[in-house]
């Protein structure tokens, strides 16, 4: 090897089985059990900015610092794979005190672009109603909140800043679906866009790591977006202004049927055209960051296919045409 190290989750990725790497690397997951042998062993998974991969830690790996999530690792160890699939096992681990923000997984937008869109796009809507309920909801504490938050824990945009890129991505394509479609009421599906997962904010809890937090697990992101959605409105009529009762129904309607169905999670299915939108256009982003990512994986797989994917159920094709090179007599 011409580089010894340290070694990013990217560049370890293209590194032939067999190899000795150390690199540092955030702890995302710690699961410790004893094997039917007796042995005690830890999978872990590690990242940092550029990608993730697991790692076994057995009882003779030398351990220095306490091994949990969030932490920063210095690793030494070996290149193998497991079930088809790249794994580190380590044998000497080090828990370092290090500024982490470098570690981090970030949106491919910078940030400051994500919220200088964010606000153009709320600036779209012109319904008195709708507009105060946003403002009412996007107090200037929830928007930095917001802003820093992640969309998920494991499927889609799970990293600071991915709730607000996902959000945008979804906000564009209703935006121009609405145009395809003059019926939409475009002013409607921004504020859906905007807030149908506002309820993450109170699901999930992330220092290092993205967790569930108790009212989460028990609860979930559309039952308490649809409960902020509630209190705002609430307050908007406290304070003798008008909120429409029917907009009021559309509003909590479209956070509720945001997943489509209720095998996926909506207690009611999308009823009119701007619930319906709402729902494809998250799904399409959602479901394109999947494909696009297992499109890079190159870990995952051989050259054409990844490997069995149980949670879509289903193997993704990873070949990219990209055009013929062109004929030197051309």
């Amino acid at each position: 090897m011409s580089k010894k190290g340290p070694f990013t989750i990217q560049e370890l990725k293209a590194l032939p089985t067999g190899s000795q790497l150390w690199g540092k690397y955030l702890v995302l997951e710690k699961n410790q059990r004893k094997t039917k042998d007796g042995r005690d062993i830890i999978n872990l998974r590690l990242g940092d900015s550029t990608g993730e991969v697991d790692a076994v830690v057995w009882d003779n790996c030398q351990v220095n610092g306490e091994v949990e999530a969030g932490v920063l690792l210095g690793v030494l160890g070996d290149l193998g794979s497991y079930n088809n699939k790249l794994q580190v096992t380590a044998k000497r681990i080090k828990a370092l005190q290090e500024d982490i923000s470098s570690y981090l997984k970030k949106p491919d937008i910078d940030i400051d672009s994500l919220i200088e869109q964010f606000n153009l796009v709320m600036d779209k809507v012109k319904e008195p109603a709708l507009r105060q309920l946003l403002e009412h909801i996007f107090t200037p504490e929830v928007r930095q909140q917001f802003y820093g938050a992640t969309a998920a824990k494991k499927v889609h945009h799970n990293y600071p800043g991915g709730l607000l890129e996902h959000t945008m991505q979804v906000a564009h394509l209703c935006l121009q679906t609405a145009a395809a479609y003059p019926m939409l009421n475009p002013d409607l599906l921004i504020t859906g866009a905007l807030l149908h997962d506002i309820g993450k904010l109170d699901e999930y809890r992330t220092r290092v790591v993205t967790e569930y937090t108790v009212e989460g697990k028990l609860l979930g992101h559309i039952m308490m977006g649809v409960e902020r959605i509630g209190a705002a409105i609430a307050l908007i009529r406290s304070q003798n202004q008008d909120f429409p009762q029917e907009l009021e129904w559309m509003v909590k309607h479209m956070i509720l049927s945001h997943h489509g169905t209720t095998e996926f999670g909506s207690p009611v299915v999308p009823m009119f055209p701007e619930a319906f939108v709402l729902h494809m256009m998250d799904n399409l982003d959602a479901k394109m960051f999947v494909y696009t990512h297992k499109i890079k994986d190159t870990e995952d797989g051989d050259e054409y296919f990844s490997n069995y994917d149980n949670f879509f159920q289903q193997y993704f094709f990873k070949y990219r045409f990209t055009g013929s090179e062109p004929n030197e007599a051309d």
